[in-house]
């Protein structure tokens, strides 16, 4: 009658080495693995609270919300033990509630046994709040606690985060050192290396975007083989794939009019928003969509943003601009009353990571109306947020063209004496339309701008005017004013 205890121990020590094998592969940083591992150790150990814990630092690591909302659930009756609330922690981070995510945390740091996870939870919410100060001594505190790669690349992205990159550069490389197989340090050292202009390093390091953990964009056209050099392409039939946002597309494109030196057979597959657009990108490229598109006639292919890296691109001047030319075309909306005119889009895709930089409130656009009542601005941004859309009909000099597609806008804005915008598509597409633009850029801005302040080796034709410190848009303000005064002044006469 004793064949109970047997099956228990049985079960105990399976779920022991399971439990060991998955603690090897999240210290890899193998999260797949880790995951399989922890959650047949939890089948055979439901009860076993350290088990959820581990998985709840996957999640987190892996931005898994809702695996982690469904555990919560199925262990809601255990929720005043650390490990639960551990993982409330981490729920209350991904649903933005930063402040209930710190008390917790606070909480939870007298145990020393999670303390190093909850140090990373912590220093995040910090920084989510802006709290710069205290969270860079969390993270030095956690570094203290354990040198290992996680606490490296935690540090770095502090300092990237906050528009340091030659510092986050030493902290990425200092993880890389420790963990040389993490690709999301990798691609993150790859960023912080194109910001600091080491180009060749960075965009061979760029590849690992397809790995890191928070990607959620996967490979097109896997069946077609990748070139192994610009030998293999020579008068081949090649397809590239676009990837990422429409401003990477747009930003990109002119490496895709590079390859015709080696084949004049390509197929460039873009966002239907473009395929317009790019019509007169060249005659030798064609420009479709995917849903019109054949795969057997293709004999290469090649993702857009790994070009660079084929075409050994390795410092600013391996750049070209080719300027795209698209019929103008006038709206109704475009007065005619010698004002000047002015695009000007504020607001790019809310769900980018580092949104909250690059955009620019409302509040500030309406300064810049009421001070410029004299100048006719037209919105070009899409993505407004919805409490802000009643204040437009407040000012007769912002003519609203947020609806219109982005094949009109183009045909549009040439139309304008100047395009003004914060980091969005609607600088790349007045970019590359070669349109007088300026860029209101923030300090801790994205690598492609370089560490640039005046002008862009991407765009001739675009002026930058850069935040001088983090967060604050009011020497970028104060400065666009006195551009507009002056082309005021030039067009009176």
């Amino acid at each position: 009658m004793d064949f109970k205890p047997n099956i228990f121990m049985d079960n105990f020590n399976k779920a022991k080495l399971l439990f060991d094998e998955g603690m090897k592969f999240l210290h890899e940083k193998n999260y797949l693995e880790s995951e399989r591992k922890f959650m047949s150790s939890l089948n055979l150990l439901p009860e076993r609270l350290s088990i959820v814990g581990n998985l709840f630092t996957i999640y987190f690591n892996t931005n898994n919300k809702s695996q982690l909302k469904i555990l919560l659930n199925k262990y809601k009756n255990y929720s005043d033990k650390k490990e639960i609330l551990y993982g409330k922690a981490i729920n209350f981070y991904f649903d933005q509630k930063f402040l209930e995510s710190i008390k917790i945390c606070n909480k939870l740091i007298e145990f020393n046994d999670i303390e190093i996870f909850i140090l990373d939870l912590l220093a995040l919410n910090y920084q989510k709040k802006f709290l710069f100060l205290d969270s860079i001594k969390i993270l030095r505190k956690r570094l203290n606690k354990k040198k290992d790669s996680s606490a490296y690349y935690n540090i770095g992205n502090f300092f990237y985060e906050i528009g340091k990159p030659h510092q986050a550069y030493y902290y990425f490389n200092k993880s890389k050192d420790l963990n040389s197989s993490d690709k999301s340090n990798l691609w993150n050292l790859s960023l912080c290396a194109l910001n600091l202009e080491k180009l060749e390093l960075g965009f061979s390091l760029y590849e690992n975007r397809w790995l890191k953990k928070t990607n959620n964009e996967k490979k097109k056209f896997t069946e077609i083989k990748l070139p192994f050099n610009l030998k293999d392409i020579k008068n081949k039939s090649l397809l590239i794939s676009d990837e990422q946002g429409l401003g990477d597309t747009i930003q990109f494109s002119r490496f895709v009019i590079d390859l015709l030196k080696y084949t004049k057979n390509i197929t460039f597959v873009v966002n239907i928003k473009l395929v317009e657009i790019f019509k007169n990108l060249d005659k030798n490229i064609k420009i479709v969509n995917e849903s019109n598109l054949s795969l057997s006639k293709f004999e290469y292919h090649i993702p857009l943003c790994s070009l660079p890296k084929f075409l050994n691109i390795k410092k600013k001047t391996d750049i070209n601009f080719y300027k795209l030319t698209i019929p103008k075309k006038a709206f109704a909306e475009l007065k005619n009353d010698n004002c000047l005119n002015v695009g000007i889009s504020w607001s790019g895709n809310p769900n980018y990571t580092r949104d909250k930089y690059r955009s620019i409130s409302f509040d500030k656009i309406e300064k810049l109306l009421l001070k410029n009542k004299d100048i006719n601005f037209y919105k070009l941004s899409r993505d407004i947020k919805k409490n802000n859309l009643n204040d437009y009909e407040l000012f007769p000099n912002l003519i609203d063209l947020s609806e219109k597609n982005l094949f009109e806008i183009a045909k549009t804005i040439g139309q304008f004496d100047l395009v003004v915008s914060s980091d969005t598509s609607i600088i790349h597409l007045a970019g590359i339309l070669n349109i007088q633009s300026i860029l209101l850029l923030n300090y801790n801005s994205d690598w492609r701008w370089f560490l640039e302040k005046k002008e862009t080796t991407w765009y001739p034709s675009v002026t930058i005017i850069k935040q001088n410190k983090l967060n604050s848009w009011d020497n970028v303000f104060i400065e666009l004013n006195k551009i507009l005064k002056s082309k005021k002044k030039r067009q009176r006469g």
